[in-house]
């Protein structure tokens, strides 16, 4: 089985866990305990007239897992199989770290302690500032990875990765999950009533909550495996979950909705050409050098087919001059002449974002020139050293089974090599011996011929991933095509090898263009 096919195992389970309305097969049911969290607010019909109820009960829950998607080997399941609900698609509509990065935090950190409580902090400032500068739905979207990361330090074997059973006490087998996870009664407490004091309060109760699952996770190991005693137990963690959310929200709705003094408004359109397959998708809007950034979504006029068109609007903004950045997939970046914005004031930006060369590409930053996360780290791209060079792996794109793919680069570095990796889909299957293994990294570490069987789930895949690469040596344009079927069809991510430090020094752009069925032109 193929390296990277194999690391797409996690997905399955959380594909999973979405997908079976029935048993959740995971601990992480993530939208369950943001719903019980949810649905214990007190006040919930002021929220709901401030926020929306949609934007509430449906768009905050449902971006309770974009951290896991967006890792590489699981952003396919935003593209393929996650529910489409009424507010515009909430998890088609944008690429996930577009929550989960940001400027604060912008690589991914383990889902475990103690490295997840690194995330607390820098979420907490940023969702406490879009709730206080941005739209109610990208506000709701931004809660989303502080509650994913609470919920994760939750669950028994994250608050304890020495845990043996990892995966197996995630797992909610005999129980329905959203049926037990609920918190009727429960009073939400104020963590705070500054945002300092509420900073101090949440980690008070962060802490809290890691002592609380490690009890946990030590009497879940004691009377492993008999599920009957041992899933209780891990219940007995969901709800204190549930319990600490709901403090949080009430916390952060509390100050985050509060009457603020009067700021400057910022507001406009982007126009691009429209993104193949997947045209809902919002374009990204940055003030450059600060932490202010939202997403433009898709307006009711730009159903035209011609191309896509999107609204954004900031509010209570300092004063002063700033450049302001638009993005969208499929289209250049465009950055605006210099805008002042007074208080009292909603000063007008319009982007009309030319398209991409060759237009229609679907790779993400495509020339690496976009770095409003760090400074010579481009956004969308995940890069590591690997025998003193460089290796940058793009966001995964989503590709359509029957289409063919023009795949092609043109280079700075002539020795940088560049590939385009077609993932293949697979299918899970449960293992019932558990033994040896604690991590996933431990997993992964095994031999092939003892990875069967060593944990509850492994993934078996219907077909190792196919790369096609470019010669090394030119610089010139060069492509190859590719005819996506099945089952290389779970999205195409590009890697670039290079001695030069940064990706940029290396392409001067990639692109991954869909030019029509199979065979066609």
């Amino acid at each position: 089985m193929g390296r990277k096919g194999r690391v797409v195992w996690w997905l399955g389970i959380v594909l999973a866990n979405l997908t079976r309305p029935a048993i959740a097969p995971a601990w992480e049911p993530h939208r369950e305990i943001a719903k019980a969290a949810v649905e214990a607010l007190p006040e919930r019909a002021r929220w709901e007239q401030a926020l929306g109820r949609e934007n509430l009960h449906e768009v905050l829950v449902d971006c309770s897992i974009l951290p896991d998607l967006c890792y590489p080997f699981m952003a396919g399941a935003q593209w393929r199989v996650l529910p489409e609900l009424t507010n515009a698609r909430p998890l088609k509509s944008f690429y996930a770290d577009d929550y989960v990065l940001i400027r604060a935090l912008p690589q991914r950190v383990g889902h475990a302690v103690p490295q997840v409580s690194e995330a607390i902090e820098p979420h907490y400032w940023r969702t406490l500032q879009a709730l206080r500068t941005e739209t109610p739905v990208n506000a709701c979207r931004q809660i989303g990875p502080l509650l994913h990361y609470i919920q994760d330090i939750g669950a028994p074997p994250h608050a304890n990765p020495k845990c043996p059973h990892g995966i197996a006490m995630e797992v909610f087998r005999k129980m329905r999950a959203e049926e037990i996870i609920r918190i009727p009664g429960y009073q939400a407490r104020l963590l705070g009533k500054t945002d300092q004091e509420a900073r101090d309060g949440l980690r008070k109760r962060v802490e809290g909550l890691i002592a609380f699952s490690r009890q946990r996770a030590d009497r879940g190991m004691a009377v492993w495996p008999d599920r009957d005693k041992l899933e209780p137990i891990l219940l007995e963690s969901a709800l204190e979950t549930a319990r600490v959310c709901a403090d949080v929200l009430y916390t952060m709705f509390t100050l985050g909705l509060a009457p603020q003094p009067e700021g400057a408004g910022l507001e406009g359109t982007v126009t691009a050409e429209a993104f193949p397959f997947y045209n809902d998708l919002g374009a990204r809007v940055v003030l450059l050098n600060t932490d202010y950034c939202t997403l433009a979504v898709s307006s009711p006029q730009k159903s035209n087919g011609a191309g896509w068109q999107g609204t954004y609007r900031f509010r209570n903004l300092p004063a002063g001059t700033y450049h302001v950045l638009a993005y969208r997939t499929a289209s250049q970046m465009q950055v605006s002449e210099p805008v002042t914005l007074e208080v009292g004031k909603v000063a007008k930006v319009d982007f009309p974002l030319a398209p991409t060369d060759p237009p229609g590409n679907i790779v993400e930053n495509p020339d690496a020139r976009l770095c409003t996360l760090g400074k010579d780290k481009p956004d969308r791209w995940q890069a590591r050293s690997v025998g003193g060079q460089t290796i940058g792996t793009s966001t995964p794109a989503p590709v359509v089974a029957g289409t063919l793919y023009r795949c092609g680069a043109v280079l700075k570095d002539p020795k940088a090599r560049v590939s385009f990796i077609f993932r293949a889909t697979g299918e899970l299957k449960e293992v019932r011996s558990v033994s040896g293994i604690t991590n996933l990294a431990d997993w992964l570490r095994l031999p092939p011929k003892e990875r069967e069987g060593k944990g509850d789930y492994t993934w078996v895949p219907w077909g190792d991933p196919v790369s096609l690469t470019l010669a090394q040596g030119q610089t010139r344009p060069r492509e190859q095509c590719f005819p996506a079927a099945e089952p290389y069809t779970a999205g195409v991510v590009v890697e670039v090898q290079t001695d030069k430090p940064t990706l940029a020094e290396a392409i001067e752009r990639v692109w991954v263009v869909p030019v029509g069925p199979k065979g066609g032109p």
